[in-house]
């Protein structure tokens, strides 16, 4: 004869293991699963040898507190917000002019561009050999006499979002190029 607290410890237990593999298999798809790529089937500007897009430009721009100029040319992004964390991770390259870039490195707050600020890329330094941009889509700037960088400045709010940032302002003076990285930490 089978007590009546047995029958229920069993059924919990079953209930129990059901919900453990439940949450087993959840946890396997999505770490099996393609990354989400849904913005670059939407926006043009998203680079399209890179997944994993599921960041729209808006909320990324929004995020790393930036302030992209309207005139902005050639704008191409790669954005996603996942992880175990759920962290942000941004990588942009556009084009625009001397007096945007000015306004824009005010308003999204970054220190003044130098030759001797330390970024989150290789450097140019007199003697290395110069390289174009790489990565997918160019989104890594050139290693070349003339880059210069800068960082977050103090005031810039989301420090626990850092970012970086590259100009080559002399390849084209009325047309500088800019890089931009940025993760959550």
């Amino acid at each position: 004869m089978k007590r009546p607290g047995c029958l229920a410890v069993s059924v919990g237990a079953v209930v129990l293991l059901a919900l453990a593999g439940w949450g087993v298999k959840a946890m396997l798809d999505a770490m099996f699963a393609p990354p989400d790529n849904h913005v670059a089937a939407s926006d043009s500007r998203v680079c399209p040898q890179t997944s994993g897009n599921n960041l729209s430009f808006a909320d990324a721009a929004k995020h790393f507190g930036l302030t992209v100029p309207a005139g902005a040319t050639n704008v191409v992004f790669s954005a996603s917000v996942g992880g175990l964390q759920g962290e942000s991770n941004l990588s942009l390259r556009f084009t625009t002019t001397p007096a945007e870039l000015a306004t824009f490195l005010t308003a999204s707050h970054f220190d003044p561009p130098s030759a001797t600020t330390k970024a989150n890329w290789v450097s140019y330094s007199p003697g290395d050999d110069v390289r174009p941009a790489e990565g997918p889509c160019g989104l890594t700037p050139p290693v070349a006499p003339g880059m210069v960088y800068s960082r977050d400045s103090a005031d810039y709010a989301g420090q626990s979002s850092p970012r970086s940032l590259a100009v080559d302002g002399t390849t084209d003076p009325a047309h500088p190029v800019v890089w931009i990285t940025g993760g959550d930490l």
